[in-house]
């Protein structure tokens, strides 16, 4: 079977070169490892010589059996002009994009099958030709003949619930972005996580008012979360905080985009919960309204006490 990986960033690259597929995405990304090949590590570490790397345009995607979408929300639009154009109607496309819009909105637009997906890890670039996976998890693939043998993934029957899931965890991204903190020294500070408590509490909340089922996409089910996140930092950090595995300088992809001047795929993500919300998701929908200003070149950098005033959580 051909794979094709369209938008292999860092998340792209790491699947694709595990798979075996071929990588379209940025030449800025992709030329260095013409000539270095790739080094992976977290979970290992391994070498992809140069010549066993494929690398191509859009036109490749022709060719495919199975494609992995994997560029950011805020790409999607281009990204569809190049399944419309290259990529036959009868193929797959898996996508492992964050939040719950993508899918809907990739079948609303292509006549091709739409499977679910998700990667619950971390991927950084440490250099031009270097990745590194900053968090464990194995990657969730919707159960399909297309999808059954990839390496390294797990099979599943429950991919919706499991994608809502994922957005519970997704919801931190903001919070860390605005913070300017490594996701694991944030964590372990009680203020930041009442924050993340809140954006969790809401989500929930409108999961039962529309009667969403999800299941947990990390180590401990949503239900207990909000608890959980409210312990005392000594118990958290020694006890829960480790079944993360979490990188010390490790941060979400929202806090880099954010950092480089990108835009963001906060209106996928918290401004998914602002909109289900039968009676509003303040918190959530404060935190979308903070990062599209810090994209305008608003306040980029707040303290747990700013940040929770300024969304209204003043006595979190």
């Amino acid at each position: 079977m051909t794979i094709a990986v369209l938008g292999a960033g860092a998340v792209g690259t790491w699947v694709g070169a595990s798979w075996g597929a071929t990588l379209i995405g940025r030449e800025g990304v992709l030329a260095p490892l013409r000539e270095a090949g790739l080094r992976l590590t977290g979970g290992g570490d391994r070498h992809i010589a140069p010549g066993d790397i494929r690398i191509a345009g859009p036109e490749a995607l022709a060719n495919a059996d199975l494609i992995a979408l994997t560029v950011k929300s805020t790409a999607l639009s281009r990204a569809v002009d190049d399944l419309t154009t290259h990529a036959r109607p009868d193929v797959p496309i898996l996508c492992l994009m964050n939040g719950l819009a993508p899918v809907r909105d990739l079948r609303a637009a292509l006549p091709n099958p739409v499977l679910r997906g998700m990667v619950p890890f971390n991927v950084v670039w440490r250099g031009a030709a270097h990745l590194h996976r900053s968090s464990a998890g194995h990657v969730a693939v919707e159960d399909a003949p297309a999808t059954r043998g990839l390496p390294d993934t797990e099979a599943r029957t429950d991919m919706e619930a499991l994608q809502h899931g994922k957005l519970l965890l997704n919801l931190i991204n903001p919070i860390n972005a605005l913070s300017g903190l490594p996701l694991r020294q944030m964590l372990s500070r009680k203020p930041w996580r009442l924050v993340y408590a809140a954006t969790v509490d809401e989500a929930l909340r409108a999961y039962a008012a529309k009667g969403i089922v999800h299941t947990k996409a990390g180590p401990i089910p949503p239900a207990w979360s909000g608890p959980l996140l409210r312990l005392p930092d000594a118990i958290f950090v020694h006890t829960l905080l480790r079944l993360q595995k979490i990188d010390a300088e490790s941060m979400t992809s929202m806090a880099s985009d954010l950092a480089g001047g990108h835009q963001t795929e906060i209106d996928t993500l918290n401004g998914e919960i602002a909109r289900l919300a039968p009676g509003g998701a303040p918190v959530n929908a404060g935190l979308v309204r903070l990062i599209h200003a810090a994209e305008k070149g608003g306040c980029k950098t707040w303290t747990a006490r700013d940040l929770a005033a300024e969304i209204g959580l003043s006595g979190a």
